[in-house]
């Protein structure tokens, strides 16, 4: 059975996948969705770049984005430009300071790394991708039948007008041609609303702004695989409710929408996440995997641990390889794991192995929603993986930089912070009329949450009518936050003058 669960915090959307229980999938986003990706903007070229043939753009952010030249020579841009593709080889030639560009966000700003933008503009809807300024008809590779291609593609070439293209998605298997004429004039519509803003705007300024973590989601994952969407609030509900209903036919009419509280409780999902701040994660036939993140790269070690196998070593590596594989792409989708990532497999001989290796990986990774490619095994037989980066992953949102240690280790975020404590005290307003409760926490922690954590911590008092205090307890020497004391709302009071 697949479901899925949204949560809503005081401050945080979460949305997890689960496949017979087990985590799947996990999409976050803070409440105040600064989220940029996928946003439009009228940019101004700030500066340009010869050696490393890119663009600084000012799209009225704090920091201007990074146009590369690749990201610069779309369709759109060389049909404006009159220029030809073959004799865009350098920047300084088809771009200057002051030109006023109209692009896209395809990667949020990660670590050092600046905000990247491209001119290659697409609007996204449930089933086809609006490409705006081509005359192409492509369609997902997922969708394999070749009549069924060959009749979405003529659907899509009649429909299609004013040189504007599209991409049909996966989920327009089986659609009729209304359909898709039905969200081709809508994205159509809401294209033409940019590009009239845009001749009347001057730059920097954004012209649309891209969907919430709820609408996103719908768009991308929600399928007839899905058997039931939990939430925690009649909006949400009524939100999932409308967007079914405003789709032609019946392929998500059987899904059903319960709205209850505490569903990340009653899943057991609250623990599955928890593991991902885990380094090692073990694997059902003993074996276990070791996660090292760094910036640029990660790094996944596979070790035997306790499992022996069969006397013959070449099966035993093999039979802890693949599961190790399927748990590593599990792993990188729920850390949003990308850049270079690089697998340690325990040794194994025969062609036959590595090849067999190599393709689970393959299908494994085949439906990932970010673009991946399995390159294959380097010649130190470590297994060479590309995941497209476009947004911070998961261990760098929960943890951040130790002031105490200079960053060679990482300390629990204001975001984890604040989740842990919102679960603690819902878990404690749904089983108790306790109208006060003391946290105690280590000194580290105490600090941080003083100086920089109380606004939320009000927040999360207003929501759940209940007062938070915060204790420091130099016995704890972890992150760890412990229910010290319940009770009416003089609770801290009256431990005062007992002391």
């Amino acid at each position: 059975m697949k479901q899925v669960l949204v949560s809503n915090s005081a401050f945080f959307k979460q949305v997890a996948i689960l496949q017979d229980g087990k985590l799947n999938d996990y999409l976050y986003e803070l409440n105040d969705n600064k989220s940029i990706l996928g946003n439009i903007y009228k940019g101004r070229v700030m500066n340009i770049l010869p050696g490393m043939e890119a663009a600084f753009v000012d799209i009225g952010l704090d920091k201007n984005a990074y146009l590369f030249l690749d990201d610069l020579l779309s369709d759109k841009f060389l049909k404006e430009k009159k220029i030809k593709k073959k004799g865009a080889i350098n920047i300084s030639k088809v771009l200057k300071k002051g030109d006023e560009l109209l692009v896209q966000v395809v990667r949020e700003p990660i670590g050092e790394k600046n905000v990247s933008v491209t001119t290659d503009i697409s609007l996204t809807g449930k089933y086809i991708a609006f490409i705006p300024n081509t005359i192409d008809v492509n369609l997902s590779k997922k969708i394999r039948n070749l009549d069924e291609r060959k009749r979405l593609e003529e659907a899509g070439k009649s429909i299609m007008n004013n040189g504007n293209g599209m991409i049909i998605r996966t989920f327009a298997k089986g659609s009729s041609r209304e359909t898709l004429e039905k969200e081709y004039k809508m994205l159509s519509a809401v294209y033409m609303q940019i590009e009239q803003e845009y001749k009347y705007s001057y730059a920097p300024k954004l012209l649309y702004k891209s969907n919430s973590l709820i609408e996103r989601f719908f768009l991308d994952y929600i399928e007839p695989t899905v058997d039931e969407i939990y939430v925690e609030d009649k909006t949400t509900k009524d939100k999932f409710t409308d967007m079914i209903s405003g789709l032609s036919g019946d392929d998500l009419k059987n899904i059903k929408i319960i709205e209850s509280q505490r569903i990340f409780e009653c899943f057991n999902v609250e623990t599955q996440i928890k593991m991902l701040f885990d380094r090692k994660v073990e694997l059902k036939n003993g074996g276990s995997i070791i996660i090292d993140v760094a910036e640029a790269l990660t790094v996944i070690d596979v070790n035997s641990g306790k499992y022996v196998g069969s006397r013959n070593m070449e099966d035993t590596a093999l039979k802890i390889n693949l599961e190790a594989v399927e748990e590593i792409a599990r792993q990188v989708k729920l850390r949003n794991i990308s850049g270079i990532i690089l697998i340690d497999f325990i040794d194994v001989k025969k062609e036959e192995s590595i090849n067999l290796i190599i393709n689970k990986a393959k299908s494994l990774f085949k439906d990932d929603k970010n673009k991946t490619s399995v390159i294959g095994m380097t010649k130190l037989n470590l297994m060479e993986i590309t995941r497209k980066k476009n947004k911070e992953n998961f261990f760098n949102l929960i943890t951040e930089e130790c002031g105490h240690c200079g960053g060679s280790g990482r300390i629990s975020s204001k975001i984890y912070i604040f989740i842990k404590i919102e679960s603690i005290i819902k878990n404690i307003k749904l089983n108790t009329s306790s109208e006060a409760v003391i946290l105690n926490v280590g000194s580290l922690l105490y600090n941080k949450i003083i100086n920089s954590c109380m606004d939320i911590i009000s927040e999360i008092e207003k929501k759940y009518v209940i007062k938070i205090y915060i204790e420091q307890d130099d016995k704890i020497l972890t992150d760890d936050i412990i229910v010290g004391k319940m009770g009416k709302l003089d609770l801290k009071n009256k431990l005062t003058n007992i002391l």
